[in-house]
């Protein structure tokens, strides 16, 4: 029985690189196909490779967790925010300077539209 092989309709954004396939194909004497499926090949494996080294990282991060240590320096964190006396919810304005705004050409009106009266 003869095996079937899978297809996968691959579309470009950018016509440009399909030519350069094209020419990379013509140019190797190998199908656009192989040249496609061995570079989606060597993508997926690069991009794997550093999934697993993240992945290696953030493992390691959770590991190293130790929970009176991790606890106590967040607890003492907090504690010198809530001493520092500043109130996240403080309302801030920007101070408005006085100075008259020198004339400046407006000719589609924008500045008058957010002169001060």
């Amino acid at each position: 029985m003869a095996r079937t092989r899978d297809t996968f309709p691959l579309r470009f954004k950018d016509p440009r690189t399909r030519e350069a396939l094209k020419h990379l194909a013509e140019q190797s004497g190998t199908s656009m196909t192989e040249i496609a499926e061995r570079a989606i090949e060597h993508e997926v494996a690069l991009q794997g490779a550093d999934l697993a080294r993240r992945l290696g990282e953030a493992l390691d991060v959770v590991r190293s967790y130790v929970p009176a240590d991790d606890a106590s320096a967040y607890i003492a964190a907090a504690a010198a925010g809530e001493r520092s006396g500043l109130d996240p919810m403080r309302d801030i304005r920007a101070a408005h300077d006085p100075a008259p705004v020198p004339d400046l050409p407006d000719a589609y009106g924008v500045l008058a539209a957010f002169r001060i009266r």
